[in-house]
């Protein structure tokens, strides 16, 4: 039954998240956020500039100061690179291309029929569960699980007659807080195990670092975290949602026997082609990673550090044209591929307003990273850890909040590892911890406030997925019902990190937890 709609004064929720959720709701744009964090940005710079803040870089023992970028060559600088630095804005070209091929795949009815076929679904804990599974795993294809994920379970949890925000909201929370577990082991494991074997040789010259060495780990923690996410999604955050009355006016009201009638025949021939135009699209990616063919493995490396991983946008942009194609041709929607540039160009126009955000995020993020303010907070953070003195999981438990908290000024795992690896590493195999935990307990802080991170643009994707369902969500609101899965995730994968020490249990192959 559809939730009732509670009136407007009543839409809020009470108490720490109610007032995160009325702070949050005073900025009334993604645009104005950026617009303020830039001019903010400038000013502190300044400030900070002329009181001589530095630090003292770990790996090359240099001085690290802040830089002001009021001055005039600075100001210069920043203008001649305002173009290039929107063009090359990463979130900006990874969306463009993914919707193209999305374009497609919905304008032709293949999304909405596969989605209705969810109604016949008997179990919306499974669903939510495999929501999570799927989210957790999704950063083997890198960022692009940000983009893609969020707006499909928002349409999944729709076609099963669910709050839409929940599913999205799922959907964001699974990919960002999950972001350091996996199933599989990928190229951020190859990316990060490069630095941890460079600073381990500081203490040890003959470590050698593998991107399976906290697999062990990683593999267990994906299983851990799944019914985390989805506890809080089924027991908070969709009943939330529902009592407050955002998003439930985009309820669709139909059962499963209603499916069944609608779905015809000529759908489901139709959608049987599309996915047998799947399944020849995976063997075709299977097949180009034999030698010689163009992702094959490196020279005395894996599959995972050639190019396969590196071409997860266009490989995107074709898993949905393919079948969205197949699918029109299939019912008559596309007579030829001139019927799809019409449905390209739709699907763009929905980008509108994201682009916008990236363009303003885009100057943000330039000037503070060029300011230095980021990576001085990231120093002076790791000296903090290093005097405080803890020892066992308290200690891993203290790295994982400090990185949580470098997040937020940070986004690039691999930009912070290069620096903190320098200190921590070396820091915690003399606390006897060795590499291979300090690595994997990294991508816990690096996970867990993914989803609250300012910097973070696909934050503003999420929120303009929102608006669309409910106009009355706001910044604030998308950050109170995250919260809960930051506060949720990190206490719970905390718990199972001080556990996993104290059974002594290995994190992957060959590698221990303790050094």
């Amino acid at each position: 039954m559809k939730p009732e709609i509670i009136k407007e004064n009543q839409s809020q929720m009470r108490g720490f998240l109610g007032w995160v959720e009325r702070v949050g709701n005073k900025v009334p744009h993604p645009v104005y956020l950026f617009i303020w964090l830039f001019f903010i940005t400038l000013v502190l710079t300044s400030v900070c500039s002329m009181l001589g803040l530095q630090a003292i870089n770990p790996t090359n023992k240099e001085v690290v100061a802040v830089v002001n970028m009021l001055t005039g060559p600075q100001l210069g600088l920043f203008l001649k690179n305002i173009v290039n630095e929107f063009a090359t804005f990463r979130p900006l070209g990874m969306v463009v291309v993914a919707t193209i091929g999305l374009g497609v795949a919905n304008r032709s009815g293949l999304l909405e029929t596969s989605l209705r076929l969810t109604g016949l679904a008997k179990s919306a804990t499974v669903t939510t569960a495999l929501v999570f599974l799927v989210g957790i795993c999704g950063n083997i294809a890198g960022d692009a699980a940000f983009i893609i994920l969020p707006p499909l379970t928002a349409l999944l949890f729709q076609g099963m007659g669910r709050n839409p925000l929940a599913g999205l909201f799922a959907g964001f929370a699974g990919v960002a807080c999950g972001f350091g577990a996996n199933l599989l082991i990928g190229s951020a494991d190859a990316a990060l195990a490069g630095l941890t074997e460079a600073a381990a040789q500081i203490i040890d010259p003959s470590y050698v670092a593998t991107p399976a060495m906290g697999y062990y780990y990683l593999f267990a923690s994906t299983i851990f975290l799944v019914p985390i996410g989805t506890i809080v999604t089924m027991k908070y955050v969709e009943p939330k949602l529902n009592k407050f009355g955002i998003g439930v006016e985009s309820i669709k009201k139909f059962t499963a026997d209603d499916i069944k009638v609608t779905l015809s025949q000529e759908e489901k021939g139709a959608l049987k082609a599309a996915a047998l135009s799947v399944l020849a699209f995976v063997a075709v990616i299977v097949l180009m990673t034999l030698p010689g063919l163009p992702f094959a493995a490196p020279e005395g490396k894996s599959i995972i550090e050639g190019y396969l991983l590196k071409s997860v946008p266009p490989l995107i942009l074709l898993l949905f044209f393919i079948p969205g194609y197949v699918y029109g041709k299939k019912i008559g929607k596309i007579k030829s591929f001139q019927d799809t540039i019409p449905m390209m160009c739709e699907e763009l126009k929905t980008l509108a307003s994201f682009i916008l955000i990236c363009f303003f995020a885009s100057m943000f993020i330039s000037v503070f990273s060029d300011s230095n303010i980021g990576f001085i907070i990231a120093i002076k953070g790791a000296e903090f850890l290093q005097h405080i003195g803890l020892q066992g999981p308290l200690l891993l438990v203290s790295f994982v909040i400090v990185v949580g908290i470098i997040n937020l000024f940070i986004g690039s795992a691999s930009a912070k590892y290069a620096l903190l690896s320098t200190v921590f590493v070396p820091m915690l195999m003399m606390s006897g911890i060795d590499p291979a935990a300090t690595q994997a307990v990294y991508r816990m802080g690096d996970s867990i406030t993914n989803n609250i991170t300012p910097t973070l643009p696909y934050l503003a994707i999420v929120l303009s997925y929102a608006q669309e369902y409910d106009n009355r969500a706001k910044t604030g609101t998308v950050m109170a019902y995250m919260l809960p899965y930051t506060i949720a995730f990190g206490v719970a994968w905390c718990a199972f990190l001080a556990i996993w020490y104290l059974l002594g249990l290995p994190m992957g192959p060959g590698y221990s937890i303790l050094y």
